[in-house]
C-alpha cells in the first residue's frame, strides 16, 4: 500500500473533535489498551496532525502523525496502527512469526504466505483464533518487535482445514516503507521474546477455546498438521501411508513428553506457591511497594498541610523524607516512571484529589481521609525507623529547596522551516540555542555563502534574503552574529523546566518570571503582591505561610482573575516586604535573579547586589 510514492492531498493539525474521536476508535478498536495507554499515544498537550494521503493505486488514506510521525492510519473506516505504535505496544495485535529472509519479500510487495510462518512447537492450534479479515501484525523469529501490518485472509479453522497453504496475510504496511520513511526512519529495535512460561499459558488457553464438535476430524487436522511441520509431504500435496503413520508415532511421542513437561511444571509450581507462602512479606524491596508505602506514610503525616499542594512539592518535601533508612526511592525505577501517572494511580484508587494549577502544573488539592485503604492502612502500618515526620515548617527551618532547572529553547518556525528541513528537522521541532548556531553554519558552509573578502561575512541567498530581511531593506551580507540573532528572532520560543524527581516539562512561549508588586491600597496602606509561583514549583500556600512566619505579618492566597481554567494563584502580604520575598527566592528557592521582576522595589540600603 506504501510502497509506491503516494500523493500528499493535506495535512492540517488535528481538531479537538476529530481527536477525541480518534481515542474513542483505538478505545473500541483495540479494548485491551488502558486509559493511560490510549493517553500515550494521543496525548493532549503533543502536535497530532491529519494526514490525507492517495496511494499509488487511487486508494484514499488518513494518516494521524503524533509529532511528525505516523501512529495510525484508516483503511475502509478501520483504525490500524503504524509499526512505530506496534513497537511501544508488541502485543496489541494478533501476531505471525516469519523468518528474517521473509522480511525481504514483504519489502517487495509480496504477501504472507502461510508456509512462511513459523508454527509453535505445541502446534497452529497455538497460534490461537481468529476469523478471516482480523488485523495483525507479522514479527521476525526471536524478535516481537512487528515489521509488519495487515489483515488476515482465511480463519483459524481454515488454516487448520488447509493444511497452512496459500496467502495468509494481505500486507498494508511494512518496515522501511515508505509510510515508515515519513517518520524518524527508527531502526527495527530488538525486543526480546515472551518468557516460556508466559507462552505454555497462553498456548493452553488457545487450545482451550480452540475445540471442534467433531473428534475424528481433529486427530485428521492433527495428523496433516504434523506432518506439515516435519515436511513429509508428497510432489502432489497429499499424505504417504509411511508419513502418517511415522508422524503418529511422533505425536505419541510428543504427547507424552508434553505430558511430563506439564507434570514438571505443575510440581515447579507448587513448589513456587509453597516457597511464596513460607517466606515473609518483603514490603520495601520492590520499588513499586516503598513508593506506595511512602505515599500512604506521608499523607497520615499531612493533617496539618494546608492544601492545594503543588506536586512538585510534594515529592521533594513531603514524600521523599517519608523513606525509611536504608532505602532509596527512585520513581524513574519503579513501573510508574513518572510521578504524574503514579498520582493519576492514587486518584484513580480514590486516595487523592489532583487538579491543575495552571498550565502544565498539577496541584493535590483534596486528600480522601475516608478511603478504606487509608484507614487499614492506619490501623496495620508498621514503624518506619528513621523516617522525617512531615509538617510545614518553613524552608529555612530544613534543608535548602533543589531549584527548577530551566533552559531556553527554540521551536522550527513555518519560516524558518525551508532552512532547518535540510538538515532533518520538522516543524515545531525543539532545538537549544547551540544546536540553532550550529544549522546555520552547517547551511553556509554547505552553500558556500562565506564572503571571500571577509570571513566575518556571510552571503545572502535567495532563501535566506526572503526570510531574514524586511522589505525595504537592501543588503547584500551580514555578520555572523546578525545572522544568528535574526534567524533566533525568526524562530519560535518555547522553555524546558525540570523539577526534583519529574521528567523535564516543555512549554511553549518564554517562560513568565516571577512577578513582584508593590501596591498601595486605602489608607496609605502598602501591600506586596506575588504571582507566577507555580511556574517554578513553588506552591503559593507554603511561601505564603514561610513569608508569615518570617516576617510576623498577615498573609492570604487567591485566585487570579481571568477567563482561564487555571489562572494561577497570587500571595498578598501586608506591607512592603519585597527584601524577605527576595531572600527567600534567591536564597532559599534559588530562583536565578533573571527569572525574578520587580526587585527595583527594594528599599535603599537592602538592594541586592
Amino acid at each position: 500500500m506504501f510502497l509506491k510514492a503516494f500523493r500528499v492531498k493535506s495535512n492540517t493539525a488535528i481538531r479537538g473533535s476529530d481527536r477525541r474521536k480518534l481515542r474513542s476508535d483505538v478505545s473500541n478498536s483495540f479494548p485491551s489498551l488502558s486509559l493511560d495507554e490510549i493517553s500515550e499515544l494521543i496525548p493532549n498537550k503533543e502536535e497530532i496532525s491529519v494526514m490525507r494521503v492517495m496511494t499509488h493505486s487511487g486508494q484514499n488514506i488518513t494518516v494521524f502523525c503524533l509529532s511528525g510521525e505516523p501512529i495510525f492510519f484508516e483503511v475502509e473506516k478501520r483504525v490500524i496502527p503504524t509499526v512505530y505504535t506496534l513497537w511501544k505496544f508488541p502485543d496489541l495485535l494478533l501476531s505471525f512469526t516469519t523468518w528474517p529472509p521473509v522480511l525481504e519479500k514483504l519489502k517487495g510487495g509480496a504477501d504472507l504466505m502461510l508456509p512462511g510462518v513459523v508454527v509453535p512447537s505445541e502446534g497452529v492450534s497455538a497460534l490461537g483464533r481468529f476469523e478471516k479479515g482480523a488485523i495483525c501484525s507479522v514479527c521476525l523469529n526471536e524478535n516481537r518487535a512487528p515489521v509488519a501490518v495487515g489483515v488476515t485472509l482465511v480463519s483459524s479453522r481454515d488454516l487448520l482445514e488447509d493444511g497452512m497453504r496459500g496467502k495468509g496475510v494481505m500486507i498494508y504496511h511494512v518496515y522501511q516503507d515508505l509510510l515508515w520513511a515519513h517518520g524518524s526512519k527508527r531502526p527495527l529495535p530488538q525486543l526480546t521474546v515472551l518468557d516460556d512460561e508466559v507462552k505454555t499459558d497462553e498456548v493452553k488457553n488457545s487450545l482451550q477455546e480452540l475445540s471442534f464438535d467433531d473428534a475424528e476430524g481433529t486427530e485428521h487436522n492433527k495428523s496433516r498438521e504434523d506432518s506439515y511441520i516435519d515436511g513429509s509431504t508428497d510432489t502432489e500435496g497429499g499424505f504417504t501411508g509411511d508419513d502418517v503413520e511415522n508422524n503418529e508415532a511422533n505425536a505419541a511421542n510428543a504427547a507424552g513428553d508434553e505430558n511430563e513437561q506439564t507434570l514438571s511444571e505443575e510440581a515447579t509450581y507448587k513448589d513456587v506457591e509453597e516457597e511464596a507462602t513460607d517466606t515473609p512479606n518483603s514490603l520495601l524491596d520492590n520499588m513499586d511497594d516503598l513508593l506506595e508505602y511512602c505515599f500512604f506514610c506521608t499523607l497520615l503525616r499531612m493533617k496539618k498541610v494546608e492544601l492545594p499542594l503543588l506536586t512538585s512539592t510534594f515529592f521533594r518535601t513531603y514524600l521523599l523524607p517519608s523513606c525509611p533508612a536504608g532505602k532509596s526511592l527512585d520513581i524513574k525505577k519503579s513501573s510508574f516512571k513518572k510521578l504524574s501517572k503514579f498520582l493519576q494511580c492514587m486518584q484513580d484508587r480514590r486516595l487523592i484529589i489532583v487538579q491543575e494549577a495552571s498550565k502544565g502544573v498539577d496541584q493535590i488539592s483534596t486528600i480522601v481521609w475516608e478511603n478504606p485503604e487509608l484507614k487499614d492502612f492506619k490501623a496495620k502500618r508498621p514503624v518506619v525507623e528513621n523516617a522525617t515526620e512531615v509538617t510545614s515548617l518553613p524552608a529555612s527551618a530544613g534543608t535548602q529547596t533543589e531549584p527548577p532547572r530551566i533552559e531556553e529553547l527554540f521551536s522550527v518556525s513555518a519560516a524558518m522551516l525551508p532552512i532547518f528541513s535540510e538538515f532533518g528537522y520538522r516543524k515545531s521541532a525543539v532545538m537549544s540555542p547551540s544546536d540553532v548556531r550550529t544549522v546555520v553554519t552547517n547551511y553556509v558552509k554547505s552553500h558556500e555563502l562565506v564572503s571571500t573578502e571577509n570571513k566575518r561575512m556571510v552571503v545572502l541567498d535567495p532563501t535566506l534574503t526572503k526570510i531574514l530581511l524586511n522589505k525595504n531593506e537592501d543588503i547584500a551580507f551580514l555578520p555572523w552574529d546578525q545572522l544568528i540573532e535574526r534567524v533566533s528572532s525568526k524562530m519560535n520560543k518555547c522553555h524546558q523546566i525540570t523539577f526534583p524527581g519529574q521528567d523535564p516539562l516543555i512549554r511553549k512561549g518564554k517562560i513568565e518570571s516571577i512577578e513582584i508588586k508593590v501596591e498601595q491600597r486605602m489608607g496609605n496602606k502598602k501591600v506586596t503582591l506575588i504571582r507566577n509561583l507555580e511556574l517554578y514549583g513553588i506552591s503559593p500556600q507554603e511561601f505564603a505561610h514561610n513569608i508569615q512566619l518570617k516576617a510576623a505579618c498577615s498573609t492570604s492566597v487567591s485566585q487570579l482573575p481571568g477567563k482561564n481554567i487555571s489562572p494561577g494563584m497570587q500571595v498578598l502580604i501586608q506591607g512592603n516586604q519585597v527584601a524577605i520575598v527576595a531572600k527567600f527566592l534567591l536564597d532559599e528557592y534559588k530562583i536565578p535573579k533573571k527569572y525574578i521582576s520587580g526587585l527595583e522595589h527594594l528599599k535603599s540600603g537592602k538592594k541586592k547586589k
